[in-house]
């Protein structure tokens, strides 16, 4: 015959005792006599021992689930629905077949509804972050109620994890936001406010240059919002206008390129966008600290543009304009150090000479390279059976532009020398007069 000791006797009473103790409760609740179950509550919970079982903290969490929704006790509210929260994972722990779930099934969805309720408040008051933390928890507990078949149709809430999804992205927290966002797209729900969406879930891709997935939520977004031009957009377009950071907008065309090196837009689009950030600074901006660098970028950009596409002269004539922008620098240079000498005139030392020949010199280098590549753009455009007028003025503006270059470096010239870019200036300024 089994025997029981007297201590373990002693315990299986008072585990008997308080389970007699969760049936008042529990009458009370299955007749809707909240303040009735909340006085048995409060008088039976003072004893450590009537959380001995689960029951305990599922009704814990039914009575403050339902307080938090008390509007009578809103100053209480956020601390009862997670004290309410609280014990409900502690009773999912303590027996995760939740058998009791039946009974005290509005514990779960009254902390569904308060939670709810408190994150559209947070929302109204653009309490973002707050917002987010509760409908997380909001989401939770939908998918609990529709597993458990508890007041919430299926197969998912989508209000709950639309929200979640629009609040994880407001947050930055955009892993969070595709997962929410993957749930709603994948089963193609859709609605005006749905597009969205979609449209953030293309943006991600495009950013992770994840070519299967951007195609794939494009492609569903053009299928569910034929209307809508965003779906229309290629991941370039994305790398282009996805940002108006430049660092970001760099780093975005840079993992194209590298997963399409051949890309000759992407190229081109790497090379203007650095082009613009070198030569066309928005007044009062600073030179970047990194500019040779991005200089390197842009120009490796651009010759792999022109290798891929000799027919554009789009990335010749930015390579052009840029060294005619650094020559224009170095001409500055030139004519201070030019007009130091002559305002010393006869005091003029050999340190002043050498100050103008230097600055000069590197004049006419940057000057040299622009004037390679103006040269290499007009003979494409001299072979164009016809122009439009954007040919016509940029032919106009480059021929100018050589005419100058060849007067200028024509002055030390001698011998045969000389004769040859005479010739070549007259050249290109018969050719800027003609174009007038």
């Amino acid at each position: 015959m089994k025997k029981t000791t007297l201590f373990a006797a002693i315990l299986l009473l008072g585990s008997a005792a308080y389970a007699q103790k969760y049936e008042g409760i529990k009458g009370a609740l299955l007749i809707n006599n909240i303040p009735e179950a909340h006085k048995l509550y409060d008088k039976e919970s003072a004893n450590e021992k009537f959380f001995s079982k689960p029951e305990g903290y599922i009704i814990k969490s039914y009575i403050l689930a339902f307080d938090a929704l008390d509007s009578a006790k809103v100053a209480d509210a956020d601390k009862n629905r997670e004290a309410a929260l609280e014990a409900f994972k502690k009773y999912k722990e303590a027996d995760p077949t939740m058998k009791d779930l039946d009974t005290y099934k509005n514990a779960p969805y009254q902390l569904y509804a308060s939670y709810f309720n408190s994150g559209v408040a947070d929302i109204n008051a653009k309490k973002y972050e707050a917002a987010y933390a509760k409908f997380k928890n909001v989401v939770e507990l939908s998918d609990l109620l529709i597993e458990k078949k508890i007041n919430l149709p299926g197969p998912i809430d989508t209000n709950a994890i639309y929200y979640a999804g629009v609040l994880a992205e407001t947050n930055k927290q955009m892993d969070d936001a595709v997962k929410y966002n993957t749930r709603l797209a994948d089963r193609k729900i859709t609605g005006q406010n749905y597009e969205q969406v979609y449209q953030s879930l293309v943006r991600y891709y495009a950013g992770k240059n994840d070519d299967a997935n951007f195609e794939k939520y494009r492609q569903l977004g053009k299928e569910l919002y034929p209307q809508s031009e965003f779906f229309n957009y290629n991941k370039l377009d994305f790398a282009i206008g996805s940002s108006n950071n430049f660092d970001e907008k760099v780093a975005n065309l840079e993992k194209i390129i590298a997963a399409t090196p051949d890309d000759y837009k992407a190229n081109l689009a790497l090379g203007e966008a650095i082009f613009e950030k070198l030569n066309r600074a928005k007044e009062g901006e600073e030179k970047p600290a990194n500019a040779a660098e991005l200089e390197t970028k842009m120009l490796a950009a651009l010759k792999k543009a022109a290798s891929v596409n000799a027919n554009e002269l789009q990335p010749t004539l930015l390579m052009g304009d840029h060294y005619m922008n650094k020559a224009g620098i170095k001409e500055e240079a030139m004519r201070n150090a030019e007009k130091e000498m002559d305002s010393k005139g006869a005091k003029v030392t050999a340190a002043d000479k050498q100050k103008y020949a230097d600055a000069k010199k590197a004049y006419v280098a940057e000057y040299a390279l622009a004037a390679e590549h103006f040269e290499k753009a007009a003979e494409v455009l001299g072979k164009l059976p016809q122009l439009d007028n954007v040919q016509k003025r940029q032919y106009r503006v480059i021929a100018g532009n050589l005419a100058q270059y060849y007067f200028f470096i024509g002055q030390d010239a001698t011998g045969a020398t000389k004769t040859k870019y005479s010739a070549l200036e007259k050249k290109y300024d018969t050719l800027y007069k003609s174009m007038k």
